[in-house]
């Protein structure tokens, strides 16, 4: 999601968008310590240095997807909080928890690499993203339409039209998880496109009420 730098100011907690911010960068990096190095042993031929360093593919694939996941998730959390007014209490705790699936995906992202034949792993990394988008989309409602904490520029239109775009998310997921039933194939291709779609769909813009006004007098 972007934002108009000249019609919005960040107003947010700054203790509270530091906390997340480490904690994106904290799970990143564990995702690549995650990844085992390979040992060859002395006196081995090139073919079999390819087929052990084979042997890590799903632990990559597995890291690209879920660093680009975090870092959707990570787009959309500071798009937000360029958007609000502050934080109140209830909206930190939401955030609390939002993380707390975020670290557990470095976790998930480790079973997924170790297990890829296993629906264990690929659900249970399909779960944590779940609980992440779904945390995100309560913590996302709560701020734009229980607490009225978004800017005042902000149109009521522009909220309701992010929200719709964002709200489906869980239950891709949940839908990935069933497939799983079928194919593992099915929830990885999920886990591998949803980011993508995230990146390139059209952005999630906030649009200001002045705005709004003009695309309806164009209209």
């Amino acid at each position: 999601m972007s934002h108009h730098p000249h019609a919005f100011l960040p107003g947010a907690s700054k203790r509270l968008e530091f906390l997340s911010d480490g904690v994106f960068a904290i799970a990143c990096t564990l995702l690549v310590l995650e990844i085992e190095d390979p040992h060859f042993k002395s006196g081995i031929s090139i073919s079999e240095q390819w087929h052990e360093f084979s042997e890590l593919i799903p632990s990559l694939v597995a890291f690209v997807f879920s660093f680009l996941n975090i870092l959707v998730f990570w787009a959309n959390h500071d798009a937000i909080n360029k958007v609000i007014v502050r934080y109140d209490t209830r909206t930190t705790y939401l955030n609390i928890v939002f993380l707390l699936f975020i670290s557990l995906i470095p976790f998930t992202t480790a079973f997924i690499g170790k297990n890829p034949h296993s629906f264990v792993a690929i659900a249970a990394y399909g779960l944590v993203l779940m609980f992440a988008s779904a945390s995100a989309i309560w913590m996302y409602h709560h701020l734009g339409f229980k607490a009225s904490l978004f800017l005042p520029e902000v149109s009521e239109r522009s909220k309701k039209r992010v929200y719709r775009q964002i709200a489906s998310s869980p239950f891709v997921y949940i839908a990935a998880i069933a497939g799983g039933l079928i194919s593992n194939y099915i929830p990885i291709t999920i886990y591998i496109l949803m980011p993508v779609i995230f990146m390139f769909m059209p952005q999630l813009d906030f649009e200001t009420k002045e705005e709004e006004i003009k695309k309806q007098q164009q209209e």
